[in-house]
């Protein structure tokens, strides 16, 4: 199943999943850590993913595995598709939150460490990629800046410690991001919008598309009662197809399926999980 791989990537890697920095780095790295936060107060040692056809048949040699040690300060996240490891991705937790994650696929090796400051507010985000396919290694660090309360107003991206963007954020009254603009040498890149619910909750994010010539989101979310996401619709590339994927929760608030439906909402395939104590 085409989306498979993809659907799995979105739960559980927290880095580089979406080209917002502002989602990325700060929305959901927090994502993140709350996941950590049930796995640990629910006292889960493992857990493992299925995905299944839209026939409902199991994919064949297709699973996804979490092991967590006793004070889920370290979980092992390792996933394979017909039998073979495609990957390892090792997190590491300090003080209930992420510090760093060490991913291994194939002949990439990917370091992401994480710095806080003393509130526990992000401060950087610095990633190392090995490729020893083609012998190349870079590194992208992300250093945060905010203003006296906290709130993001830039963002410095630096490749290989001499390529620096500029991604700078503009604020509501409230002190939300409601802007966000990629510049380099005075040159606008690109700019994203997001827009809220009444809870403060994201529920689009939007650009201006290319293709269509106008306004349209890349993401959209919807909340059960729990600020929880339901639901959220991904626009693919070119702006003309989507994918609807729609979530639900066991009772203690842990992801229990997801399912995930093309432009035709014809069912594409779906991922339940089981987890251990």
């Amino acid at each position: 199943m085409k989306y498979t791989t993809f659907l799995i990537i979105i739960i559980f890697y927290s880095t580089n999943v979406f080209s917002q920095y502002y989602y990325n780095d700060i929305v959901a790295t927090q994502q993140s850590n709350a996941q950590h936060q049930l796995l640990k107060v629910n006292k889960i040692r493992g857990v493992k993913a299925f995905s299944k056809e839209a026939d409902n048949s199991m994919v064949e040699g297709f699973m996804l595995q979490q092991d967590i040690n006793k004070d889920a300060s370290k979980i092992i996240t390792v996933s394979t598709v017909s039998s073979r490891v495609v990957s390892t991705l090792t997190s590491l937790y300090e003080k209930e939150k992420i510090s760093k994650t060490k991913e291994e696929s194939l002949n990439v090796l990917n370091i992401v460490d994480y710095v806080y400051d003393a509130n526990g507010i992000l401060h950087t985000i610095t990633s190392a990629t090995t490729d020893t396919s083609i012998g190349t290694f870079s590194t992208e660090t992300h250093v945060w800046l905010y203003n006296n309360k906290n709130q993001p107003i830039q963002m410095l991206k630096i490749k290989d410690n001499k390529d620096t963007t500029n991604i700078q954020f503009v604020l509501d009254d409230n002190g939300i991001v409601i802007e966000e603009h990629w510049k380099k040498r005075a040159k606008n890149l690109e700019s994203y919008y997001y827009y809220y619910n009444d809870k403060n909750n994201i529920t689009d994010i939007v650009r201006f598309n290319t293709r269509a010539k106008k306004m349209l989101p890349d993401f959209m979310y919807e909340y059960d009662e729990n600020n929880r996401i339901k639901q959220m619709i991904q626009v693919l590339a070119g702006g003309s197809n989507y994918n609807t994927w729609r979530y639900r929760y066991n009772d203690n608030g842990l992801k229990q399926t997801e399912v995930c439906y093309d432009k035709q909402k014809k069912l594409v395939g779906s991922i339940e999980y089981v987890y251990n104590n």
